[in-house]
């Protein structure tokens, strides 16, 4: 890798624009949702749900190799231009087979730019003056508060303008992204040799593949998003059935599990954390154990909105604790070169086991959402247990 420049006073500039568009990536989820509950087709949100999600998982293999070959920061600003420009074709197009056909396209521009980000957090960090550790806790902190922004400011822009108007405001800020991105100057250039195209796809993968601390690290955690998706699939059922609530319920919750989250992106912030791989685990088993201290106790007695908050809460400051330590361990452990397929392979991985623990929580609605907690938890902290055994047995690979 080259040496990389970005123009001085347009970091923190960056990031706002990067929470606006996090913030916008929720209001399009929650606009589209509403825009095609109303169609009358059958199925219409389940194939919403799954062109939102399956290009991309397939694509991503390609895309990693992209982002690896080419400059992640131009990436991301046209990535972010051509995602304004569906999304503002989207607005005109509220048919279900546009939908459908630019969801399936957004889904691909997404993986894009999810993998340049990660690319780029490096990058950033030494923009900012920031240790890598610090540099993704921050970018956790502007991840938590798009999820708990966006889904309220979608719901008040359709609910003020409909679906034309939230989508055409979510389309503007995808295009400040790509101005902001492209004048900031952050770019993480490749050299020329590493551009080889005559390899095949899988011998590019097979050096990330063979590093047996990655591969312990992204398997035994992919395990821990399987369990979450699990308790995700269960989550309204607990709400509804278990605790005999309703909609003001589901929304603290919800609001408890995301302040956790941005509780624990500030604290993971403070964090020198020079082995990430043991807060990685540690805090994995922390979220089954919520997930399983909920299940327990909803066994035992009947459940009350303020233990099962106090859980979220707790579950939501480990989510990203977890996630800062995963990202700060993957991009220090493999070369730098080769961050886009590592996050190709982490993304994959992830994808798979959460639509793997939406179609295994099923089987636990509506009446059994207590024992999905239950199974869900167990599995949780097993995967952070063995995870930290398995990788405390390999050794790094040879520099």
């Amino acid at each position: 890798m080259v040496a990389v420049r970005m123009r001085t006073g347009w970091e923190w500039l960056l990031l706002a624009t990067l929470a606006l568009s996090t913030i916008g990536d929720e209001i399009s989820l929650i606009t589209l949702m509403f825009r095609t509950a109303g169609d009358q087709t059958h199925f219409a949100v389940p194939m919403l749900l799954i062109a939102q999600l399956v290009p991309g998982l397939l694509a991503i293999p390609f895309i990693g190799r992209l982002v690896d070959r080419r400059d992640a920061g131009k990436l991301l600003a046209m990535t972010a231009l051509a995602q304004a420009t569906i999304i503002a074709w989207m607005a005109w197009h509220p048919d279900l087979s546009s939908t459908i056909g630019a969801a399936s396209i957004l889904s691909v521009l997404f993986a894009i730019s999810g993998t340049a980000s990660f690319a780029l957090i490096p990058v950033l960090a030494a923009g900012l003056g920031m240790t890598l550790p610090r540099a993704n806790a921050v970018l956790e902190f502007v991840r938590s508060f798009g999820m708990l922004a966006g889904p309220i400011a979608g719901g008040a822009l359709v609910a003020w303008g409909g679906t034309t108007n939230a989508l055409l405001i979510d389309a503007a800020s995808f295009a400040l992204l790509a101005v902001v991105m492209q004048a900031s100057g952050l770019r993480r250039p490749v050299e020329a040799e590493e551009d080889t195209g005559d390899r095949t796809l899988l011998s590019e993968y097979l050096p990330v593949l063979s590093d047996r601390r990655i591969t312990v690290m992204i398997g035994c955690l992919t395990l821990e998003v399987y369990a979450t998706a699990i308790a995700d699939v269960a989550f309204v059922f607990l709400v509804t059935v278990s605790l005999a609530a309703g909609p003001i319920a589901f929304g603290l919750l919800t609001a408890c599990w995301a302040g956790g989250m941005m509780a624990g992106a500030t604290w993971s912030g403070t964090l020198a954390m020079p082995r990430p791989a043991p807060v990685a685990f540690a805090s994995a088993v922390v979220m089954g154990g919520t997930m399983l201290a909920i299940g327990v106790a909803g066994l035992a007695m009947p459940l009350g909105l303020v233990l099962v908050g106090t859980a979220f809460a707790v579950g939501g400051a480990a989510n990203s604790l977890h996630n800062v330590a995963v990202r700060t361990m993957l991009q220090q452990e493999a070369p730098a070169g080769s961050h886009g397929k590592v996050a190709a392979i982490y993304s994959a991985g992830t994808s798979t086991a959460g639509i793997l623990g939406y179609m295994t929580g099923g089987f636990f609605t509506p009446n059994h959402a207590v024992s999905a907690y239950v199974f869900g938890g167990t599995l949780g902290v097993f995967a952070g247990l063995m995870g930290w055994l398995l990788f405390a047995l390999s050794k790094p690979k040879p520099a």
